[in-house]
């Protein structure tokens, strides 16, 4: 809590929040910090107030809410970072030769902050701002596979577990097992679970709030599987990851 002493205000309890990987009460925020429980309590209430944090169900601890995530949203599409990583996208476009995009976490929901295109004469577009279920999208496995169990596990409760294909992951505890996969390797697949013929390979984009890393957006390239099958995409998975990391650089 040294940041919260030193008088970094609300916006560092923010961070605090979002660094812890459950949902936190005044009691630990207060730990180790010179700032009165009052003030505390207070600058959690101003931001509940905001719509950046909300009350868990048990309504003594405190957690992200969705307005963060489109915080984070508008931040990553418009702070002075964008060109850099839309630059750092265009460039592993070229490495892998197929499409890419950065996405970030909209509920349950990925939403798509930017994209290039491949110019192959057969690939599917999407545009800037387009959504797609968590549940079958290698952005959102990767998304719900690294984020705080508690968290993780209410994520679980409202994903509609719709099928849109025949590989579509329908089943709670199917999913279960397919993240502690995407947790153990820092990668996840799109089997043609979201598109019949499209495949998805994700990797995460890291930034580091308070002490902690945190996955803030996912990299991910998209292809046919006409042309790329899952095994020769993980093939292009290091050019993918040092595209994410030099990505993560472009946060601090």
């Amino acid at each position: 809590m040294d940041d919260l002493a030193g008088g970094l205000k609300p916006i560092a309890l923010l961070e605090r929040v979002a660094a812890m990987e459950h949902p936190v009460t005044l009691a630990e925020l207060a730990v180790g910090s010179d700032v009165p429980r009052p003030t505390l309590h207070r600058w959690l209430n101003a931001l509940t107030a905001a719509g950046l944090l909300q009350r868990a169900p048990d309504g003594r601890r405190f957690e992200l809410a969705p307005r963060a995530s489109q915080l984070a949203f508008s931040i990553l599409s418009n702070q002075p970072g964008a060109a850099l990583r839309h630059g750092l996208l265009e460039k592993v476009v070229r490495t892998v030769g197929e499409s890419c995009n950065l996405t970030v976490l909209h509920g349950t929901e990925v939403t798509y902050i930017d994209r290039v295109e491949a110019m192959w004469p057969l690939r599917i577009t999407f545009q800037r701002g387009s959504r797609v279920p968590a549940h079958c999208s290698a952005s959102g496995k990767l998304f719900l596979a690294l984020m705080p169990p508690a968290k993780r596990d209410r994520m679980l409760r409202d994903l509609s577990y719709e099928g849109f294909t025949e590989n579509t992951i329908t089943d709670r505890d199917a999913l279960l097992a397919e993240l502690a996969a995407v947790r153990k390797q820092r990668y996840a697949l799109d089997r043609e679970e979201y598109l019949s013929g499209l495949v998805c390979l994700a990797v995460p984009v890291i930034q580091r709030i308070g002490r902690s890393p945190a996955c803030i957006a996912a990299l991910a390239m998209q292809a046919p599987v006409s042309r790329l099958s899952c095994d020769a995409m993980i093939e292009k998975l290091p050019a993918l990851q040092d595209a994410a990391q030099a990505m993560s650089g472009t946060l601090e």
